[in-house]
């Protein structure tokens, strides 16, 4: 007989065991020939070191009974692994089953969270419009109230009718009591007619002479006015002839530095004079001449430019003076327009104001009648909302109750699927748990043999270990399972929270419920108290519309009178009208008077103006001739400049060297005597440090330049008449003449102080000379404006 056995994976433990079965449980074979199985044991209580004869006596007890032992454990063996099979599909069964109530149920929990979360949004909606509707209403209910009348109101509405009531009768009455004085009085009227004209007629004479006075201070004003500009012009033209004696002091430097370069040019004349003293006699005779000459030019062409800009300044102030004039004439029959302008619409102004007050009476007794329509309308329209309002209340209450009941009944079935979940997760520990202990009493039982076949059993030993860790497999992947299933229940967990948050909202929403019912029993009582109002309002106005009829007819009996009234005044209306005519002819011939007046002086400006604008053309010819001849003039300087030859040229540099030498050995004489100012010819040079070095490239400049100074010339203002203003143009050139000749002979007694040593300016090079007039034309336009440097000469 042979037996074997079997474990998972195909290992066998001996000869006659064969692999797995189709259950994956060890599989136990017995044939005839046990005889293979003397030396095993099998761990049935037979020590190992018995003898063969032993063994050999008790073969066939122990064949038995290790058969039946091993088919009892075949059996087990194969009970178990049945058992394990139909648990395990058992527990996958479930497991697919819970997995899809737990994704039914998650579906039915969004469902009724998105469900909840609409109904949620709807009673939101609803309750915001409720607010709105209550906030609306209140305002409403709040304008009403603002407009219904209490008891003040009452008592001023009635004080104010009252007034308004005893008016017309007060006024009658102050009207029959001033007919009453007016009876009395015609008699004395009669009597007092006459004074009473005396006194309009002294009134109007009064009113004429206040109103020629005014005439005459208008008129006074604008002669002050005219005054004070004329004193401006001429303190304009004061102020411009003292820039115009700035621009001849200007004259003068360039004058002056003219005459500073007609001297060099002579000098250098001289100096050729010396080398040709027949050509020398002539060209300094010429030189001088053309100096001459250029000076009387110059002086002519600035005062003939002085003559203009005065010419033009008088001008443009008599054309502003008429400008003047003409805009005040504007100004003056503007105004009158303006005047009757304003006395058109004051009148239309009246007549509409009359027109709107008869309108505005009218219009507010047909508002009134609109105003309690429209309250009664207003009135049935909230009864109707409010009725509307009940109905949604209710409808949406209806809807809330079943919701809670839904959620209750969902709450209920979770509950019970969580709690059949949790009891099949215990059997199921349970059940593993079992079959672990029997494992590991297996793992035992196999130990034992493993003791006792060390060397066969070696493989069988890898087998077993191999199949312990696909149990612990098993153990690892269950024990996954577990925590799936309590991920699971903690977001079941999470849901049942959210499902208690929304139920705390649904309990908050019949909250607001309950007191938009109370605000909606408020809003009633207020209508209530609204109807009682709106009927006290009526009874007022029939009250009022009573007391207006009686209002109409005193109205229609006083515009009876004031129409008779009306007829008297515009009886005196006209007469007023007719002595007002009268009036406005006399001061229209006053006006036609004063505009002739006008007329001629500006014929007069007009004039004048002509003539200047012809002196103008005759001093603007004159300038284009002086200016064709300065070109004249400066074309044949020029020609005299180009006219220098080479042998000339560097004579000059020779000599002008000589003349730094000697000038050096002078400034030594001088710093040893320590002067301080030389007069020469009326002019005095100052000297404030006569010490310094000069420059190398210029040897008559000084670090200070030396200075003398030019006598000031005042300049008395031009009067404004014409044969004043030229004898003082004649007096201005006089003096410039004058100013001229002794700047000359300062000249000549400069020129023979300085240049006694021998040699002359002629030697300085063109490129320097021109230099040097830049330098003297700077200097000349500097704001040190009365003195010169003695090192431009």
């Amino acid at each position: 007989m042979n037996v074997t056995m079997a474990f998972p994976g195909g290992t066998s433990l001996g000869p006659g065991f064969i692999g797995p079965s189709s259950n994956g449980l060890p599989l136990l074979t017995s044939t005839d020939t046990m005889g293979q199985f003397a030396g095993l044991g099998l761990g049935l209580g037979q020590p190992s070191g018995l003898g063969l004869s032993q063994g050999l006596d008790q073969r066939p007890v122990t064949h038995l009974n290790q058969e039946t032992e091993l088919q009892k454990m075949l059996t087990d063996e194969r009970m178990r692994g049945e058992m394990h099979k139909t648990n395990y599909q058992m527990i996958k069964a479930e497991h697919t089953k819970l997995q899809d109530e737990n994704s039914r149920l998650q579906r039915e929990l969004e469902q009724v969270t998105a469900d909840c979360q609409v109904m949620e949004e709807r009673l939101q909606e609803g309750v915001n419009k409720i607010n709105r509707e209550l906030a609306i209403k209140c305002a409403e209910l709040e304008e009403f109230r603002a407009q219904a009348l209490t008891l003040d109101k009452l008592e001023l509405i009635k004080l104010k009718i009252a007034e308004d009531l005893e008016q017309p009768f007060r006024e009658r009455f102050t009207q029959l009591e001033q007919d009453v004085e007016h009876y009395r009085t015609e008699f004395n009227k009669l009597r007092y007619e006459n004074s009473f004209i005396k006194s309009e007629y002294e009134h109007e004479q009064a009113e004429h002479k206040r109103v020629v006075e005014e005439i005459k201070m208008q008129y006074e004003t604008e002669i002050k006015n005219l005054h004070r500009d004329k004193e401006a012009i001429v303190a304009k033209y004061s102020q411009e002839n003292s820039h115009d004696s700035d621009k001849v002091r200007t004259l003068y430097r360039d004058n002056a530095q003219l005459n500073l370069k007609v001297k060099g040019l002579l000098t250098e004349l001289d100096e050729i004079r010396a080398q040709r003293e027949q050509s020398g006699l002539q060209s300094d005779h010429v030189s001088r001449l053309q100096a001459r000459q250029l000076s009387e030019h110059a002086t002519n062409i600035k005062a003939l430019q002085s003559e203009k800009e005065s010419l033009q300044l008088h001008m443009e102030q008599l054309t502003k003076e008429l400008g003047i004039s003409q805009d005040t004439h504007r100004s003056l029959t503007t105004k009158t327009h303006d005047l009757e302008k304003q006395n058109m619409e004051l009148r239309n102004r009246m007549e509409e104001t009359l027109h709107r007050n008869k309108m505005e009476i009218t219009d507010l007794k047909m508002a009134a009648m609109k105003t309690g329509g429209e309250l009664e309308r207003e009135k049935d329209g909230l009864v109707n909302e409010l009725e509307g309002l009940k109905a949604k209340h209710e409808v949406l209450e209806k809807s809330l109750d079943a919701q809670t009941n839904a959620v209750a009944d969902k709450e209920r079935e979770v509950a019970r699927k969580v709690q059949s979940v949790r009891e099949e997760e215990w059997d199921r520990i349970n059940k593993l748990e079992g079959e672990k202990l029997e494992l590991e009493g297996r793992l035992q039982e196999f130990e034992r043999l493993k003791i006792d076949e060390e060397s066969q059993r070696y493989a069988d030993k890898e087998n077993g270990q191999e199949r312990i860790r696909e149990a612990e497999k098993r153990c690892e992947q269950a024990e996954r399972d577990l925590q799936l299933i309590k991920t699971k229940l903690e977001h079941h967990n999470t849901s049942l929270k959210d499902l208690e948050h929304e139920q705390t909202i649904s309990t908050q929403l019949r909250e607001k419920c309950t007191r938009l019912k109370a605000e909606l029993q408020d809003t009633h009582a207020a209508e209530q108290e609204l109807l009682m109002e709106n009927d006290n309002i009526k009874a007022s106005l029939e009250m009022y519309q009573n007391e207006l009829v009686l209002a109409k007819a005193a109205m229609e009996k006083e515009s009876e009178l004031s129409n008779q009234r009306l007829s008297q005044h515009k009886m005196t209306w006209l007469d007023e009208k007719t002595q007002l005519e009268r009036r406005l002819d006399e001061r229209e011939g006053q006006a036609r008077q004063a505009q002739k007046q006008r007329d001629d002086t500006t014929n007069a400006h007009a004039k004048r103006k002509q003539k200047y604008q012809k002196v103008v053309n005759k001093l603007q010819d004159k300038m284009q001739l002086l200016e064709a001849k300065n070109e004249q003039l400066e074309l044949e300087k020029q020609a005299l400049k180009n006219q220098i030859p080479k042998e000339t040229y560097t004579k000059a540099v020779r000599k002008l060297r000589e003349l730094q030498r000697r000038h050096n050995e002078f400034r030594n004489v001088l710093s040893s005597a320590n002067v301080s100012q030389v007069p020469l010819g009326g002019v005095s040079f100052m000297t404030p440090s006569m010490t310094q070095p000069l420059d190398a490239s210029s040897p008559f400049k000084t670090t200070q330049p030396i200075r003398f100074q030019i006598p000031q010339i005042q300049i008395h203002p031009v009067s404004t008449n014409k044969m004043g203003h030229h004898h003082d143009l004649s007096v201005i050139r006089s003096r410039l003449e004058e100013l001229s000749d002794n700047q000359r002979l300062q000249m000549d007694a400069l020129l023979g102080g300085v240049g006694g040593g021998g040699g002359g300016m002629g030697s300085v090079p063109l490129t320097a000379r021109s230099e040097m007039d830049k330098e003297n034309e700077d200097r000349a336009l500097s704001p040190e404006g009365s003195g010169m440097d003695v090192l431009d000469l």
